[in-house]
């Protein structure tokens, strides 16, 4: 499998969040099949772990929030001493399901935010659950629970385990198969998760509490990574989390995230999948997202859609992507799940995106691909 020059691939040896996730469930008792996270982390000692984690907020642009001044609390924190990456793809269903879950995408089978399902032989939306073309809803998704969640096997093994996330996230099935086991302390605005997350630390019980913070992606979507609204966001974030932790001594607090974002010029948007093309040349919709789609050409017409998308993006085989550990190490990877990524994975180039009939509006920033602005995310950790 060859990737271009600028493709970060996901560290599953030891380096991505997969491997973070593990090794802190690993700490409560928690066996895991993946490698440890290879970077320290002051864990000796540590009954309860608190993670925060920033939708969409990359490596690079915390490191350029640092040196313009916009995130003291988190400049004080202590950063991984290395590069940590997030999944593939580098999108919220593959990524936070990872951290839900501690199993690469390749084992929980969220592989974007739609994907072929051949148990309903459509091509599906993951968070609202319906038929992409013909908005039909999903008449049965229980068989998407593929693994258990990290908090239902900590709870097992008598950890107290804690969500704390918007209420409008609450009744989704996604929430209630990756959260399961998990206490769900709903908030209307992100001003309530001070109190909310100290309120799961209890003395006696060791305790497992993840705190996900969604907005800083909304605005990136939508104003870009490097607009003054992002910003914004960004200097309001965590700082009062923080400060209403009791100081114990026997707390770790983690700050991480699903994946960055790209700015996205409107003039990037690729226009190649049409509906005619839609109808003649493949087998349904494109599915994946824009910065990484999956393809299921019909027979004889692999070639002409390879050469369509070219100009634009690198072209893999499913086959190989999956055997190749882009979506997880082999040996875990489920492969009951591999046909939901097509036959023929496209990534485009930086700056481009796949538009097709069932996008949403352009957005001004993006992100499932393979750039270090998509890939790499911060890690930063403090006891307290």
């Amino acid at each position: 499998m060859h990737l271009p020059p600028h493709a970060i691939r996901p560290d599953y040896a030891g380096g991505s969040i997969l491997n973070l996730a593990a090794t802190l469930g690993a700490h409560l008792g928690l066996p895991t099949p993946h490698a440890p996270y290879r970077h320290p982390l002051p864990l000796a000692g540590a009954r309860h772990v608190v993670l925060i984690v920033v939708d969409a907020l990359g490596a690079g642009q915390l490191r350029d929030a640092i040196t313009r001044g916009d995130a003291p609390t988190l400049a004080s924190l202590t950063p991984a001493p290395g590069t940590v990456t997030s999944v593939f793809p580098s999108t919220t269903m593959a990524a936070l399901t990872t951290l839900h879950t501690a199993r690469a995408p390749a084992e929980h089978g969220y592989l974007g935010l739609t994907v072929w399902l051949d148990e309903a032989q459509a091509v599906v939306n993951l968070i609202r659950l319906y038929d992409v073309y013909t908005h039909t809803p999903l008449a049965d998704a229980g068989f998407l629970a593929a693994v258990p969640s990290l908090y239902r096997q900590l709870r097992d093994r008598g950890v107290a385990a804690h969500v704390v996330m918007p209420a409008a996230y609450q009744n989704s099935f996604l929430t209630r198969w990756a959260c399961d086991g998990a206490e769900y302390h709903p908030y209307a605005q992100p001003e309530e998760t001070p109190t909310l997350t100290a309120a799961t630390l209890q003395p006696g019980q060791p305790s497992y509490t993840l705190v996900y913070f969604p907005e800083y992606d909304l605005i990136c979507h939508g104003s870009g990574p490097d607009s003054p609204e992002a910003h914004a966001e960004l200097r309001r974030i965590v700082a009062d989390l923080l400060a209403a932790l009791s100081r114990t001594g026997d707390t770790l607090v983690v700050l991480t995230a699903d994946h960055g974002q790209s700015p996205q010029p409107p003039d990037g948007y690729v226009d190649v999948i049409t509906k005619k093309v839609m109808k003649t040349a493949l087998r349904g919709p494109v599915a994946g997202e824009e910065r990484a789609a999956y393809l299921r050409p019909q027979p004889g017409h692999h070639a002409g859609i390879a050469a369509l998308l070219a100009p634009h993006a690198t072209l893999l085989t499913a086959d190989d992507a999956w055997t190749g550990g882009l979506f997880g190490p082999p040996a875990h990877a489920d492969p009951r799940l591999r046909p939901r990524v097509g036959d023929l994975i496209a990534v485009p180039h930086p700056g481009h995106a796949i538009r097709r009939p069932t996008s949403p509006a352009p957005m001004l920033g993006l992100h499932g691909a393979w750039t270090a602005e998509e890939m790499l995310v911060p890690v930063l950790s403090v006891r307290v």
